[in-house]
C-alpha cells in the first residue's frame, strides 16, 4: 500500500497552492511554446488563456458551493464570493468552457494598455467579428493533463478527496491512519499520529492502518499516464479538435468510474458527497462530457469533408475582431508644435503660389535649375 503522505504547511504558503500555481504556469508555457511552432496569433491566445482561467476559477468554486454544500449558501450566501474557499474540477471546467465562449463575442479593452499595475483597468467590448475558440481549446487540451498533474498532486498532498475504505493491502490504497475523520487537516493528523512513520527530507511517510483510496492521487496517476500519451503526439500533424476529443472521451468514463469510490453518507456525513438521481454532480457532468466529445467527432468530420482547417483562422495576421487601440491624445506642447509646422506649411505653399507665374517655362525653354530642386524634395 502507499504511505498517507504529510507535506509540511509553513502558513503562509500552502503547499497545494505552490503546485497549482506551477501547474498554470508550465501549462502556460508549454500551450504559448507549441503555439509559435504553429503559427497562432499569441495576443489572441494570451487573451483566451485569460477569459479561461478567471472565469475557470469563478466557476470551480461557485459551482462547487451550489452542487456540493448548497446547505452553506442558505446560512451565508457570501459564500459564493469566497473563493478561496473551496474548488470543484468539473465547476472549473463548466466556468473555464464559458469564459471562451464570452471570449468568442467579448475582449476586453484596457485604459491603460501595457501598463503593470493599471492595466486591468478598462471595459468589455463587443468584437466586430466572432472568434473561432476550437483551435485555441485543442491547443489548450493538448498540454491541459500536464498542468492537471500538479493539480491533483496538491490535492494527493493534501488528502481533501478520501474515498471509500479498502481492504487491507489493496493496490494503490493509502495507508490512511485511523482514528481521525476523513477531513481531518494533514497537519493535525501528522501531529497527532503516534503510529509508525518514515522521513524523507521535510516530507513525512505515515503508516497507518486505516485502507482508504485517495481519489486525489488515483486521478493524478491516471492524468500522469494521459499527458505522456498525448505528449508523444506533439511533433505530428493532427486534425483540430483531436484533443478535444481525446480528453473529453478518456477523463469522463474514467473519472465517472472513480466517483463510485467516493465517500457515501453511510460512511461519513461530514465529508460526504451529495447524489442527486444516484449519482454524484460529477458523474452527471461526466456523461454529459462523454456527449460532448462524441459531438466533436462529428465537427471534425464535417471539416474534414469540407477540406476546412480551423487553425487557419488564428494565425498571425488573421481577423481579431478587436478595434484598434485609439491614439492617445496629444499633450498642450504637441498641439503647439502642430500649430506652428500647420502655419508654416501655409505660408510656404502661399509664397510658392505667388512665385509660379513668374517663373513658369514655355515649351521650348529649357527647365530651370529650380525644377531638379522640386523633384529632389
Amino acid at each position: 500500500m502507499i504511505p498517507y503522505i504529510h507535506v509540511p504547511d509553513p502558513g503562509f504558503i500552502h503547499p497545494f497552492g505552490i503546485l497549482v500555481a506551477t501547474g498554470v504556469l508550465i501549462g502556460i508555457w508549454l500551450a504559448t511554446k507549441r503555439a509559435k511552432s504553429m503559427g497562432y496569433d499569441l495576443d489572441r491566445l494570451n487573451s483566451f488563456i485569460t477569459w479561461m482561467l478567471v472565469c475557470g476559477f469563478i466557476g470551480g468554486h461557485m459551482l462547487d458551493e451550489v452542487f456540493y454544500h448548497p446547505r452553506e449558501i442558505l446560512d451565508e450566501p457570501w459564500s459564493l464570493l469566497m473563493l478561496w474557499r473551496s474548488l470543484s474540477s468539473f465547476g472549473g471546467f463548466i466556468g473555464a468552457f464559458t469564459g471562451i465562449v464570452l471570449w468568442k463575442y467579448f475582449y476586453f479593452e484596457s485604459r491603460f494598455p501595457g501598463h503593470p499595475w493599471l492595466g486591468w483597468i478598462g471595459r468589455i467590448r463587443r468584437r466586430d467579428a466572432v472568434q473561432p475558440i476550437l483551435p485555441f481549446a485543442d491547443l489548450i487540451l493538448s498540454v491541459f493533463p500536464v498542468a492537471w498533474v500538479f493539480g491533483r498532486s496538491g490535492c494527493s498532498s493534501v488528502h481533501d478527496h478520501p474515498g471509500a475504505l479498502a481492504a487491507k493491502g489493496a493496490f494503490l490504497a493509502v495507508e490512511f491512519p485511523r482514528g481521525f475523520p476523513p477531513d481531518a487537516s494533514p497537519e493535525y493528523v501528522a501531529k497527532m499520529f503516534t503510529g509508525p512513520r518514515t522521513h524523507f527530507g521535510p516530507i513525512e511517510f505515515l503508516h497507518g492502518d486505516l485502507p482508504r483510496y485517495d481519489l486525489g492521487l488515483l486521478e493524478m496517476l491516471f492524468t500522469l499516464v494521459l499527458a505522456i500519451l498525448l505528449a508523444l503526439t506533439w511533433h505530428k500533424k493532427v486534425r483540430v479538435g483531436t484533443y478535444v476529443v481525446a480528453t473529453s472521451m478518456a477523463y469522463a468514463p474514467v473519472r465517472f468510474a472513480m466517483d463510485y469510490l467516493r465517500i457515501t453518507e453511510a460512511d461519513s456525513r461530514i465529508n460526504a458527497d451529495p447524489r442527486y438521481g444516484g449519482l454524484t454532480p460529477a458523474q452527471w457532468a461526466c456523461i454529459a462530457l462523454f456527449a460532448f466529445g462524441v459531438a466533436m467527432i462529428g465537427v471534425m468530420l464535417r471539416h474534414k469533408a469540407r477540406g476546412f482547417d480551423p487553425g487557419a483562422l488564428v494565425t498571425v495576421g488573421s481577423a481579431s475582431g478587436e478595434r484598434a487601440t485609439s491614439k492617445p491624445a496629444p499633450s498642450r506642447g504637441e498641439e503647439a508644435d502642430e500649430e506652428e509646422d500647420e502655419e508654416e506649411d501655409d505660408g510656404t505653399e502661399g509664397e510658392e503660389t505667388k512665385a509660379a507665374p513668374e517663373s513658369e517655362p514655355t515649351k521650348d525653354e529649357a527647365p530651370t535649375k529650380a525644377e531638379p530642386e522640386e523633384e529632389g524634395r
